[in-house]
């Protein structure tokens, strides 16, 4: 998959970061860590802008977080699970946990690896200000885009960083997933779970 990123960028450029970014605020995929580590090395040959790339990548991803609250706003939370993508259960305690904290919790999800792809559903369910979660989104997509260019721009195409990154990343998701898991299991969440099925 990487080296088909690498492809993608090198025939379609801005194109392809702002088509690629769309999907994966849609559906997260493709990576869009690799996808940005390889426009930090396309940006250190001189073959894309910082700023260009940066901001087309996370507007392509705030167009695919948009159409995936639009779903949640307008379907409803029983389509948004149809496909079994998102269990109904898992989706309900994203849900609780977004009420109790709002925008920062939107905010600081988008900049979690693993949780990313969670945060416009919460919103959309319970039909947040368009305004500001298009806001929050956009910020926090183009904080994302510059962290990962950063890597790619430093370290490049490195075969060791790229093993360590894969490595360190892994890490790091689990012990936020299990921190984030934790949380959605703590007995304030579950408490208003019940109380929602009963």
């Amino acid at each position: 998959m990487v080296f088909d990123i690498e492809s993608i960028l090198i025939a379609s450029g801005y194109f392809g970061i702002f088509g690629l970014m769309i999907a994966n605020g849609f559906i997260s995929f493709p990576s869009s860590q690799f996808l940005y580590i390889f426009v930090g090395i396309f940006v250190t040959s001189g073959k894309l802008n910082l700023v260009l790339a940066s901001l087309l990548g996370a507007l392509g991803n705030t167009v695919g977080n948009i159409i995936l609250y639009e779903l949640a706003r307008r379907k409803g939370l029983e389509y948004i699970t149809t496909y079994k993508i998102f269990p109904l259960r898992e989706v309900k305690k994203v849900q609780i946990a977004f009420e109790k904290k709002g925008a920062w919790f939107l905010f600081v999800a988008k900049l979690l690896p693993a949780i990313k792809v969670w945060a416009p559903i919460p919103a959309g369910l319970s039909k947040m200000n368009r305004a500001l979660y298009i806001g929050i989104i956009f910020v926090s997509s183009w904080i994302w885009s510059l962290i990962f260019i950063g890597l790619g721009m430093v370290f490049g195409k490195s075969a060791n960083f790229l093993g360590t990154y894969s490595l360190i990343l892994i890490i790091v998701a689990l012990v936020v997933v299990w921190l984030f898991y934790k949380y959605m299991n703590s007995k304030e969440v579950m408490s208003e779970l019940e109380k929602s099925e009963n």
